[in-house]
C-alpha cells in the first residue's frame, strides 16, 4: 500500500503529464511572405534554428506566395512568428489584429542615409519636377505603383499624393497601373510604358549609378522620410513566458546569434543596413501612419482587396 508521499508524489507526477505531452507536442510556426522570385525560406532558416536550440522545440517555417495571403494565414492562426511589412502590419490592423502583438523591428543607424524612402521618379523629358506641379495636370500622365501591399511602392506615395491633392489617382491620373515588382517599375520608365513611377529610392539609386544613359532618362520628383522597418509579430496564445523569450531572442540577435541576423536582413533589401532589433509596440505604427498622413479610408480599401 502507498504511503501518503509516495501517493502525493504520483499525484504530482499525473498533473505534470500532460504539460509534459504538451511541451513535446508542441511545434512553433516561423513565417513570412515571398518577394518576387524570393520566398525568403533560406534567409529565416538560420533564425528558425536558433529560436528551436533556444526554445527546446520544433520551428518551421513557412512563406506565403504574398503579403494579402500572408495576411489570410495569420487571421487563420496559421502563424506563432511572423514577420510582415509595414503596410501589411497595417492592413492587418485593419481587419483583425487581435492574435497577434508587434514586439520588434530592426533598427538602421542614424548615420544610414537612404536606407529605406520612396522615390517618385518621372522620365526626364516629362515637364514636371515636382508633385505639387501634378495637381491639376495629372490627367495627361500615366502612373505606376509596385503592388497593392507594397510599402514604399504603394502606400507611402499614395498618402503623398493624398496630401497634395491626388486623393484619387485611379480617377485624376490618365491611366494607374502597378508594376508587381520595384525594377519592373524602373523597366516600364525606361521603355516609355508609364510617365511616373512610385518605387523603393534603392532601385532607383542603383539603377542610375550602373546605367548612364538611365540617369540621362530618369528624373527624382519626390523622395520620402525614412520609412520603419516591418515588425515581428507574436502570436497572443502563446504563452507570457514564450513571448518573453522570443522577444529577448530577437533584441539580442545582433551580439548572439550574428549570422541568423545577417541572413535574415539579407532577404529584405530595405533591411541590409539594419544593425539590431529594438522593441517596438502598436502605438509606434499608429504614431507612424499619422505622421505620414495616410488616411484610414486609404489603408481600409487596401485591406478589402484582401480575399
Amino acid at each position: 500500500m502507498l504511503s501518503f508521499s509516495a501517493k502525493r508524489l504520483l499525484f504530482l507526477f499525473l498533473q505534470l503529464v500532460p504539460v509534459l505531452t504538451f511541451a513535446q507536442s508542441q511545434r512553433l510556426t516561423l513565417a513570412t511572405y515571398t518577394y518576387a522570385n524570393n520566398n525568403r525560406l533560406q534567409n529565416i532558416q538560420p533564425l528558425a534554428t536558433t529560436l528551436s536550440s533556444e526554445l527546446g522545440l520544433p520551428v518551421d517555417i513557412k512563406s506565403y506566395p504574398s503579403v494579402s495571403a500572408f495576411i489570410q494565414g495569420l487571421e487563420a492562426g496559421e502563424v506563432d512568428i511572423a514577420l510582415i511589412s509595414t503596410f501589411g502590419y497595417l492592413l492587418l490592423t485593419t481587419r483583425n489584429d487581435q492574435h497577434y502583438t508587434p514586439v520588434a523591428a530592426l533598427q538602421t543607424p542614424t548615420s544610414a542615409s537612404d536606407n529605406y524612402k520612396t522615390a517618385i521618379v518621372a522620365r526626364t523629358s516629362l515637364p514636371i519636377n515636382t508633385v505639387a506641379q501634378l495637381n491639376g495636370q495629372s490627367a495627361s500622365y500615366r502612373m505606376t505603383f509596385v503592388s497593392e501591399t507594397s510599402t514604399s511602392g504603394n502606400l507611402i506615395p499614395r498618402a503623398f499624393l493624398y496630401a497634395a491633392g491626388i486623393t484619387q489617382p485611379e480617377q485624376q491620373f490618365k491611366q494607374v497601373s502597378y508594376s508587381k515588382t520595384h525594377a519592373a517599375g524602373i523597366a516600364q520608365l525606361l521603355n516609355n510604358e508609364t510617365d511616373l513611377a512610385a518605387l523603393g529610392s534603392e532601385e532607383y539609386r542603383k539603377v542610375i549609378s550602373r546605367d548612364s544613359l538611365a540617369k540621362q532618362q530618369l528624373k527624382l520628383v519626390w523622395l520620402s522620410e525614412e520609412i520603419p522597418l516591418g515588425p515581428v509579430l507574436l502570436k497572443k496564445s502563446l504563452s507570457t513566458v514564450s513571448r518573453q523569450q522570443i522577444t529577448q531572442l530577437f533584441l539580442s540577435l545582433h551580439n548572439h546569434y550574428p549570422d541568423a541576423l545577417h541572413a535574415l536582413r539579407s532577404g529584405w533589401s530595405e533591411a541590409r543596413q539594419a544593425e539590431q532589433f529594438r522593441p517596438i509596440d502598436k502605438a509606434f505604427y499608429q504614431t507612424y501612419q499619422q505622421n505620414i498622413g495616410a488616411p484610414a479610408e486609404l489603408i481600409q480599401h487596401f485591406a478589402s482587396l484582401i480575399r
